[in-house]
């Protein structure tokens, strides 16, 4: 049962993960928390389940189209929310893309309705059987793109001119512009990317849930891991995802599911009283 519990765990862990890194890396260039991010990922799964259901279009295609879709929707909303405020309150920044995230959701509803559908995975569904344990390929293949997802943006942060422009204007635009970075270039790039990270998490979880309207809710557990792993954490909103999942199901299964969600959220109040950044988060001091 354990075992089981893990392997369930480190799927949805991932999903959470893959959603908190969305979050993160919009935060670590622009300290900005991106209340869209849930519906980039409705989004991303609508559309591919409206071309390969109803247009029955390849499921290459399909995947490209929603892909592609998604990171010009995160460039827009961008320009349209995000940078005409670029020195307003960041309470005016976070109500503008929890606007946008409205848009959507209601966007979607009238054009799709409340049409419920299911979307197939991209590999094997069979179950496979590993020392008691059961999973699929869609597990594997999860787990396996928030890896390489983390990966990737290590090195992006880590190795890379655009991560370091990315850490710079979070840390202060002017002195940014001033060494030479493109301010509102890299504003563009992250959000972009962060667009694209929405549309794969969006195509991973469509067949693992049922794809509605609503499904961008889950964007609140990918919130939650974000902060119980340090939201400017990379590192940490892959670990938050985890141990949120694997808390979620321990508790549903040991103790009570209908109570699930208050005992989770009790257990990140009480650690944010002991570590209000986060476990990997670091303490910052503003002179005053």
């Amino acid at each position: 049962m354990l075992g089981q519990l893990l392997v369930s765990s480190l799927t949805l862990g991932s999903i959470y993960a893959l959603t908190a890194l969305g979050f993160a890396v919009i935060y670590r260039a622009t300290e900005v928390a991106n209340f869209s991010q849930g519906e980039m990922m409705m989004l991303a799964a609508m559309i591919a389940l409206v071309l390969y259901r109803d247009m029955h279009l390849p499921y290459v295609l399909v995947a490209l189209i929603s892909f592609s879709v998604c990171l010009v929707v995160a460039f827009l909303i961008e320009r349209v929310a995000f940078r005409p405020l670029l020195g307003a309150p960041h309470i005016s920044v976070l109500l503008s893309t929890a606007a946008v995230a409205q848009i959507i959701r209601s966007g979607v509803r009238a054009f799709h309705g409340n049409d419920l559908g299911i979307f197939p995975s991209a590999v094997s569904m069979e179950t496979i059987v590993v020392f008691g344990m059961r999973f699929t390929a869609l597990n594997v293949l999860i787990v396996a793109v928030t890896a390489a997802t983390l990966g990737v943006f290590a090195f992006l942060f880590s190795r890379t001119r655009m991560g370091w422009a990315m850490q710079a204007t979070a840390q202060n635009l002017r002195g940014a512009a001033i060494v030479g970075i493109h301010v509102p270039n890299t504003f563009s790039k992250t959000w972009v990317i962060a667009g694209g990270l929405a549309a794969i998490a969006g195509m991973l979880l469509a067949p693992l849930i049922i794809v509605t309207p609503d499904m961008g809710m889950i964007a609140n557990k990918g919130f939650v891991a974000a902060i119980l792993g340090g939201f400017a954490s990379l590192s940490g909103a892959v670990v938050g995802g985890l141990l949120l999942a694997l808390a979620e199901n321990l508790i549903a299964v040991y103790v009570t599911s209908a109570y699930k969600d208050v005992l989770v959220f009790l257990f990140l109040i009480v650690l944010l009283l002991v570590r209000p950044s986060g476990l990997f988060g670091t303490k910052r001091l503003t002179r005053v």
